[in-house]
């Protein structure tokens, strides 16, 4: 590949610089074929890192699940980079997980079996392709949901497994990447179909929204820069305040901090807590009672008992 021309210079720049603050040199690439993925993969191996490209065959689309597979393989013979691959029953997983959407099997499947991967290999990161327009659609989704700084900060480049090296780069110029240096890419057709929440809004909103905002890319950018900042304190507020692993979390603490609800709701995530119980129980310190309250949750239960609020998770 040529790496002379202004773009390619620039990302390769970048993803060197990032490999050698991070310190990494031994990573997996998660490789769909499409666009972002393939262009990770090239940019990671013209950079110097040591890559191994990680695909999965979900076999959701028939002959284009399998023309997918094949294009990968092609791209890493050219390349001349190592490949992994599976195939998953999505159906099947969805059946043994019952209010699994086929979105949330892809995903716990494949991370699964990238962790595993990492875990069996010994390499320093999965690295996945998510891009500064990936994000800004997190932020969006996140908002809709209703969420709090820690959803609206979208994702983060490093959580200790997973690397994101390309966060800050938006989806147009790593296809002109692909374009100056001729590499071959596929599109998944279910990515046209606004029937996702993500394709929407990639599809229809986020063009509508730049039409009329010049600067919304840049804006997004900045939004998201902001939040994880702020998101920080947060996180470290709570840090600060929860007790240690197996120990109950004290109504003084909680009556005391500055959004109390917040601080319950982080106590009790490991039980998969339900929408009102954070406040439920919020109430109840409130209320003082000598009475012992009990919530029994997806994942165990919550019990409040002088002053006290105890978590025990089902084994």
């Amino acid at each position: 590949m040529k790496t002379k021309s202004s773009v390619t210079a620039r990302l390769t720049t970048l993803l060197r610089q990032k490999l050698k603050v991070s310190g990494l040199s031994r990573l997996i690439v998660g490789v769909s074929g499409g666009a972002d993925s393939v262009a990770l993969l090239a940019l990671l191996r013209l950079s110097g890192a040591e890559v191994t490209a990680a695909h999965c065959n979900f076999h959701l689309r028939g002959e284009e699940s399998l023309r997918d597979e094949a294009h990968v393989r092609s791209l890493c013979a050219l390349l001349k980079v190592p490949l992994e691959t599976v195939d998953f029953d999505v159906h099947g997983f969805i059946e043994s997980n019952p209010g699994t959407s086929v979105e949330m099997a892809c995903r716990s499947l494949r991370y699964d079996w990238f962790f595993n991967l990492l875990e069996s290999s010994g390499a320093d990161r999965i690295a996945i392709a998510h891009n500064a327009d990936d994000n800004a659609e997190t932020l969006f989704l996140n908002l809709l949901r209703g969420s709090g700084t820690k959803g609206l900060r979208g994702m983060v480049e490093d959580n200790g497994k997973v690397w994101r090296p390309v966060l800050s780069v938006h989806r147009h110029e790593l296809e002109a990447f692909l374009k100056e240096n001729n590499i071959p890419f596929i599109t998944d057709s279910s990515n046209l179909i606004s029937d996702y929440r993500r394709n929407f809004l990639r599809n229809e909103i986020f063009p509508l929204l730049r039409s009329r905002w010049e600067g919304f890319d840049k804006a997004m950018q900045s939004s998201l820069s902001f939040l994880r900042a702020e998101n920080e304190v947060v996180e470290q507020a709570i840090a600060d305040r929860l007790p240690s692993p197996g120990a109950p979390l004290e109504a003084e603490v909680v009556l005391d901090f500055a959004a109390p609800e917040l601080l319950v709701r982080r106590f009790i995530d490991p039980l998969s807590p339900f929408t009102t119980t954070a406040s439920e129980v919020v109430d109840a310190m409130r209320a003082a009672k000598p009475d012992v309250k009990r919530w029994t949750l997806r994942k165990g239960f919550l019990e409040l008992r002088n002053g006290k609020l105890f978590l025990k998770k089902d084994v």
